[in-house]
C-alpha cells in the first residue's frame, strides 16, 4: 500500500496532550471559539459603521425619526458626531 500522507504526522500531533482533558479545559476551549467568533463580528460591524454611505443612511433614519417625534424634546439628535 501506499503513503497516505506526504508527512509522518498530522499536524494536530504535536497538539496533543498527555494528560487527560477536563472538562473544564473544554469549556475554557469553547468559550474561546465562541469569543474569537464574536470579536470576528463586531470586527466586521465596526468596518460596515465606518463606511460614509452607512452613516449617512443613519444620519437620515434619525433626521426622519425626529421630525415624526419633534414634540419630545428628549429625543434631539446631535448630528455633528462621527461613529466610530
Amino acid at each position: 500500500m501506499g503513503q497516505l500522507c506526504c508527512f509522518p504526522f498530522s499536524r494536530d500531533e504535536g497538539k496533543i496532550s498527555k494528560k487527560p482533558i477536563g472538562i473544564q479545559e473544554l469549556i475554557n476551549e469553547a468559550l474561546h471559539r465562541e469569543m474569537m467568533g464574536l470579536k470576528s463580528k463586531v470586527k466586521q460591524i465596526k468596518e460596515l459603521l465606518l463606511k460614509p454611505e452607512i452613516q449617512a443612511k443613519i444620519r437620515r433614519e434619525l433626521f426622519e425619526g425626529r421630525l415624526i417625534n419633534n414634540s419630545n424634546p428628549a429625543n434631539d439628535v446631535i448630528f455633528g458626531t462621527t461613529l466610530t
